[in-house]
């Protein structure tokens, strides 16, 4: 099945290019993604935009499903709903009427089957319903203890079982879920509609979600997580056993903001390894994220080589604010480890108390080393302030390594003396 939400986040397809059913759940998936009252904040859920628009949940799913037209109410209060002014909400009433009138028009089969007719349970009843009309066959289903509708479920093709599970009430559905074996949810979630998946994932209880989770792709689980509100999200993840947590931070469909959030949810130790070995422009873009003091005590765990390789990818400034919190013995040694020109780059661009600071921390023949590379001016207002900056080095106490059972504190924390304690005891390795 099409995957019609592969729109990056905040680009949804123009509008005016929307003439089919499906283009149009793909231009509905992109407006729900780009509707964020910032960068750092989730798109609304299903839910949230059913509560704001008064459309039933199931309705909007099948807007976005691409296999139903929705109507003209549901894509202009959808639309409403997502923030977008009032004289841009014609354009998507008349989108909707483009893929109404180029809709293929298919034959209507009258249903005349009563569910009552359907044979007692066989071996062949699975088929009889993957054949039947949808709404007969999640009638039917609906009549039936969960572990029985489970059982059909899974003997039932994927699309068939994801078709019925969209016409079934969603208590029914969420017990049928928690019915069948996660690897048989994994397989219909990965039918279903990312948005739809996510949905029906975050309603179950956690033992299984966390189930289906490692029954799923990573990059599978990582796209779902990405559509749930990042709390939802963290509350399967924190759970999920830290091998998996490991294979997750390497993959690139995770968002840098959950990803965070799951580094904090286990040891130091482990937050280490993962920068340790993931992609480095990926750590980088972590270690950039965090409070600059967080960011440092990262950093302290890991070789110089690796560290300042995450520094050179890391924007100057940032990377300055980073080197200012770390321990002062530490910041010579990456700044003497970088190349000459990123470290210059960071003398240069970082705030004149923090690179007196950092100048102050190195040897003197690196320091004249990377003062001859700064701006004149710079450099003279520079060395005018290493005596006050040599008086804080000296006063400034040096941290002690993380120990293994510490994990780095959240951006915000304000952990220990003046805020730059860069760890907090959470227990051991999980």
């Amino acid at each position: 099945m099409p995957d019609l939400h592969a729109v990056p986040a905040g680009q949804p397809p123009p509008i005016e290019a929307v003439h089919t059913v499906a283009e149009l759940a793909a231009a509905l998936s992109g407006l729900r993604r780009s509707a964020r009252p910032s960068p750092a904040d989730d798109p609304p859920t299903l839910r949230v935009l059913a509560d704001r628009t008064g459309v039933p949940l199931t309705t909007l799913s099948n807007a976005l499903s691409g296999r139903t037209l929705p109507g003209t109410r549901v894509v202009y209060e959808f639309a409403r709903a997502c923030g977008l002014p009032d004289d841009e909400l014609a354009q998507w009433t008349e989108a909707r009427q483009r893929a109404a009138d180029n809709r293929r028009v298919r034959r209507q089969v009258p249903v005349a089957v009563a569910p009552a007719i359907v044979p007692a349970p066989t071996a062949g009843t699975a088929a009889i319903l993957t054949a039947m009309p949808t709404n007969v066959a999640a009638s039917y289903l609906g009549t039936l203890a969960a572990a029985e509708a489970g059982r059909y479920l899974t003997a039932m093709t994927s699309a068939a079982a994801v078709e019925c599970l969209r016409a079934m009430p969603a208590y029914a559905v969420l017990a049928c879920l928690n019915a069948i074996a996660p690897d048989t949810a994994a397989r219909l979630f990965q039918a279903e509609e990312s948005v739809v998946a996510a949905d029906q994932l975050q309603s179950m209880p956690a033992a299984g979600g966390q189930a289906v989770l490692a029954a799923l792709p990573v990059a599978v689980a990582a796209r779902l997580l990405y559509e749930m509100p990042r709390a939802a999200a963290l509350g399967l993840v924190s759970g999920m056993p830290t091998e998996w947590k490991t294979r997750l931070m390497a993959d690139a469909a995770l968002p840098t903001a959950l990803a965070i959030e799951v580094l904090y949810s286990t040891s130091y130790s482990w937050a280490v390894a993962v920068l340790d070995t993931i992609d480095a422009v990926r750590a980088a873009k972590i270690v950039a994220s965090v409070a600059p003091d967080a960011a440092a005590g990262l950093l302290a765990g890991l070789s110089a080589e690796r560290a300042a390789g995450l520094l050179v990818r890391t924007p100057p400034e940032r990377a300055g604010h980073i080197l200012y919190e770390a321990d002062p013995q530490h910041a010579a040694t990456l700044l003497a480890t970088l190349p000459a020109a990123a470290a210059t780059a960071i003398v240069a661009a970082a705030p004149h108390t923090e690179a007196a600071f950092l100048l102050a921390a190195v040897g003197p023949d690196h320091r004249a080393q990377l003062l001859a590379e700064v701006e004149p001016r710079r450099a003279t207002v520079l060395r005018s302030m290493i005596p006050l900056a040599r008086v804080a080095l000296a006063q400034r106490r040096p941290a002690g390594g993380p120990a293994e059972d510490q994990v780095v504190a959240p951006a915000g924390s304000g952990a220990g003396p003046s805020g730059r304690s860069r760890i907090r005891r959470i227990g051991v390795d999980r």
